[in-house]
């Protein structure tokens, strides 16, 4: 876990996307879950969860950034982050691994300029480095009000990351 003794620290969800590390504030979550198997109203390859009464649409991030699917793996070994509702829709990232939660200075994270925001990364609204010990981390924080406005048609073109 990453904590340091600054006194103004922010928390977030953190996991792996590709070669880096993806960063949720914690206010932009509404819950983490284990994703329902295909009986329980896993399905996924359809692009939707079912939670209870809820319908949890899926954002396939690696679709969104590269151009492919996210590879497929085992159900019963997923996670899903649900986003806090902008509108009365539910959208949820789903992961193989457990996220964590980590808490970070103000300072690490830098909003991204509208000259580095080019039309390889422009879903991405915060970018920084954090070192501690022998793990160094490169954190992006991806703006999902942005992923959201995307169309199905700008969903299936391959963005790179960064530069």
């Amino acid at each position: 876990m990453y904590s340091e003794s600054f006194s103004k620290l922010k928390k977030y969800i953190t996991f792996p996307l590709m070669s880096y590390w993806c960063v949720v504030p914690v206010t932009e979550i509404l819950k983490i879950v284990n994703c329902p198997s295909p009986n329980q109203g896993g399905m996924v390859e359809f692009g939707v969860v079912r939670l209870g009464p809820h319908t949890v649409q899926l954002l396939d991030l690696y679709q969104i950034f590269e151009g492919e699917p996210h590879p497929k793996t085992s159900i019963s070994s997923r996670f899903l982050i649900v986003l806090q509702p902008k509108n009365a829709v539910l959208h949820g990232i789903l992961l193989e691994t457990p996220p964590d939660l980590i808490e970070l200075p103000l300072t690490v994270l830098k909003p991204v300029s509208l000259d580095e925001n080019t039309a390889q990364s422009p879903l991405i609204s915060h970018v920084g480095v954090f070192s501690r010990q022998d793990d160094k981390r490169t954190f992006l924080q991806l703006d999902f009000a942005m992923i959201l406005q995307q169309t199905p048609a700008q969903n299936h073109q391959s963005m790179s990351l960064v530069n």
